[in-house]
């Protein structure tokens, strides 16, 4: 189990440099990439947040109705 252990951490390092190095390398790249990946991901989670909330909402509102239900029903009772 130990050489498994160090021999991963050896491999970590050297794709750590490497990407370092790449990186480095190749900037201008790098740039271009996240210039096109950030409007994606910011559409994708505005529309991941709106659809959450919205179900939320409408969770809340359905509780709101049920427990208005649950008590006018049982008002004819106590009567």
């Amino acid at each position: 189990m130990g050489v498994f252990n160090v021999l991963g951490i050896i491999i970590g390092v050297i794709v750590i440099i490497g990407g370092l190095i790449l990186l480095i390398t190749w900037w201008a790249m790098f740039i271009k990439g996240l210039m096109a990946i950030i409007p994606i991901l910011l559409v994708l989670i505005g529309a991941g947040a709106l659809f959450y909330f919205v179900s939320e909402i409408k969770s809340k509102l359905e509780i709101e109705k049920e427990k208005t239900s649950s008590i006018e029903e049982k008002k004819p009772e106590e009567k």
